[in-house]
């Protein structure tokens, strides 16, 4: 997973900005770490299925996870709203092409300061052999509990967000129900710098030498983050 205290960029891409609201932290870059479903992935390059995974665009992979970089887009300064975009795709292959399913163009909207919805364009057949094609599908809920913020730097970070499939995700991707929980998330956000508050309760940056060891700990991420790019790839 994508840590605080150590992040690598696995792809780069390219990514027309969405309109940045009146008042809202337009946002430069976001990098996202998701292994998606370990299990999944065991299964599709397993003796059984004999798949791969294929990367392209603003989504790159490095075991155990995949990676969305650089996300555009806004956030609002106390995090209660905004979303961010990245082009790109995921496909999962296997069985000799019978399953082939891809995920792309991933979306973050954020829902409240603890809490987003990741969209997917879905495409493909699913395990079950069922044909989908559907865009800007509400594929997972994801949560938080506490997060670190550098208010001067503009950087937001959230590290092990709970991720669960929606009903619209279980219908367009098939294999698991509603409810499923898949693999964590974290990410680093990049926005204005001083748009954002520093502090909300009780969501707030924990306070002391902690408080500031994160925040410190956050800034070097990000830097490292950036400094650390690397092409898309094919993994199998």
């Amino acid at each position: 997973m994508l840590k605080l205290a150590g992040i690598a960029v696995l792809a780069v891409g390219s990514l027309n900005p969405l309109a940045v609201p009146s008042g809202a932290c337009e946002v430069s870059g976001m990098t996202v770490s998701w292994g998606f479903k370990e299990s999944f992935r065991s299964y599709i390059s397993g003796s059984i299925a004999q798949g791969q995974w294929v990367v392209e665009g603003d989504i790159g992979y490095e075991t155990p996870a995949f990676s969305f970089s650089d996300g555009q887009g806004f956030v609002s300064p106390d995090r209660s709203a905004g979303e961010v975009s990245f082009t790109g795709s995921l496909t999962f292959e296997g069985h000799g092409g019978r399953l082939e399913t891809t995920l792309a163009n991933p979306r973050v909207e954020f829902v409240d300061p603890r809490s987003a919805t990741l969209f997917l364009d879905v495409t493909g057949d699913t395990m079950e052999e069922v044909s989908v094609s559907e865009d800007n599908v509400a594929f997972a809920s994801v949560s938080w509990g506490a997060s670190d913020v550098d208010q001067v730097a503009g950087i937001w970070g959230v590290d092990n967000a709970t991720v669960v499939l929606t009903e619209a995700g279980s219908k367009a991707f098939g294999t698991y129900p509603a409810g499923e929980e898949l693999d964590p998330l974290d990410f680093i956000l990049q926005a204005s710098a001083g748009c954002l508050q520093e502090k909300l309760s009780p969501w707030g940056v924990v306070g002391g030498v902690a408080g500031i060891a994160a925040i410190s700990s956050l800034a070097v991420s990000y830097t490292h983050l950036r400094a650390h790019e690397t092409p898309e790839h094919l993994v199998c």
